[in-house]
């Protein structure tokens, strides 16, 4: 019989916020160099084009670091991860304020990047383990929208520090930095229960030492291959992200070539507002149809939101030249119709559906897949710009992306409650073993 008791982590959330401020300073370092850039290769005496090869070294060492640190998260302990490496590592990004050459910039930006793929991976399976599935979905969109804040303030308070002097990029990078440590810092509150710990067949017997007899090892990989619903979550998301990734990349040069001036901004920020808006508000809804129907609840939240997506999206760019109140109203319906797939259906799902063990691997993995796509889509849109001009290639970048990963999505109705049984079967063996039966 399955146990339904499950105790309640302590501090956990103070975990997520602790886990969100570091995903806050976390996105805004990734576009710290983006942003500062301007200021910076002049000061540096570099060409405004050698930008594109110190990207191009922190995105490749990001990626194939990424398996390694799935690997760590499930192996170690993740609070030591995330205070270690996504904390007091950040004193590399703090370092980017004292070089003086390519050289010494490249150097420095390599070691920051070691850092770059471990937040996620460890708070995905941390996240597991301090609540239960019919939480999951609102935890990750705090942090998830917490994290996407970061990203848009980058925009907003590091230009702001660059222009304090002709160094002012300097400042930018101290401040990152210095962020990054002090984050290092808060998250010592983080509370790391066993793996395990949130599911119901384990709640009340496992242990830190109980947990070590399912501790994950390479030959365990295999277990992760034969989910289904992580194949279906590998192809979908990475067809998914290609529109995700083309947009974000465009989307400021697309609205400045339309000539809209200070309205740019507010346009901006209503997408930026309704992304916000959905994510937290589709994690929580997404747990409570979760709860309701197990196996189809979150599933159905998401092909909602992936069929209305693609003619909002289609609207914003079709009609960006028709109008502000059009932009406004096709952006923010695109923005909350773009958050609502993640946070309350797709990881919540993927937690349900791998062990506790190999949860941050089995992240780590389809991080790694989806960012090589989005980045081959992305050196791809360049040429499209060039033969049709930026508002074609979105169009065919963003809603042929969006439909076709709509219906990728369609299996994961069959395989998400077998994948969803299959895991129960295994923790209630494990659970009869641990408690001697």
């Amino acid at each position: 019989m399955e146990n339904t008791a499950i105790a309640k982590p302590k501090r956990r959330w103070l975990s997520v916020m602790a886990l969100s401020a570091a995903a806050f300073v976390d996105s805004s370092e990734n576009y710290a160099l983006s942003v500062l850039w301007s200021r910076m290769y002049p000061s540096l005496g570099l060409r405004v084009g050698q930008l594109g090869p110190v990207l191009g070294i922190s995105d490749l060492i990001r990626t194939i670091t990424l398996p390694l640190w799935g690997w760590a998260a499930d192996r170690f302990s993740r609070k030591a991860l995330l205070v270690g490496i996504t904390g007091f590592w950040g004193s590399w990004t703090l370092a980017i304020a004292f070089v003086k050459s390519l050289t010494q910039l490249m150097v420095v930006r390599v070691l920051s990047s070691l850092g770059l793929g471990v937040l996620w991976p460890a708070a995905f399976s941390l996240l597991s383990d301090l609540f239960e599935s019919r939480q999951r979905g609102t935890a990750a969109g705090i942090m998830t929208a917490v994290s996407y804040f970061g990203s848009i303030s980058s925009f907003i308070i590091l230009p702001m520090l660059a222009g304090t002097s002709p160094d002012g990029w300097r400042l930018g990078f101290v401040v990152m930095g210095a962020a990054s440590i002090l984050t290092g810092l808060l998250l010592l509150v983080i509370y790391e229960p066993p793996r395990g710990a949130a599911e119901p067949e384990l709640s009340d017997v496992i242990s830190a030492e109980a947990a070590m007899r399912y501790a994950f090892r390479l030959r365990d990989l295999p277990a992760i291959a034969r989910v289904r619903s992580w194949w279906v979550l590998l192809f979908q998301n990475s067809i998914d992200n290609i529109a995700m990734a083309v947009l974000y990349g465009w989307v400021f040069v697309w609205l400045d070539s339309l000539g809209l001036g200070e309205q740019t901004l507010v346009v901006v920020l209503l997408l930026t507002l309704g992304t916000l808006t959905g994510l937290v508000l589709f994690g929580w809804l997404g747990d409570r149809l979760g709860s309701r129907f197990p196996n189809h609840g979150r599933a159905a939240l998401a092909l909602i939101g992936l069929v209305l997506t693609a003619p909002s999206l289609a609207g914003f760019i079709a009609f960006g030249d028709r109008g502000v109140g059009l932009l406004m109203l096709f952006g923010a319906l695109s923005g909350l119709g773009l958050s609502s797939v993640d946070t309350g259906a797709r990881w919540p799902m993927a937690q349900d559906v791998l062990r506790p063990e190999l949860r941050a691997t089995g992240r780590a993995a389809l991080d790694m897949a989806i960012g090589a796509v989005g980045a081959l889509a992305m050196t791809f849109s360049g040429r499209l710009v060039d033969a049709y001009g930026v508002t074609i290639m979105l169009l065919l970048l963003i809603t042929i992306p969006k439909l076709v990963a709509a219906v990728l999505w369609l299996p994961i109705f069959r395989t998400y409650p077998r994948d969803r049984a299959a895991l129960h079967e295994v923790l209630t063996e494990r659970r009869e073993e641990l408690v001697g039966f």
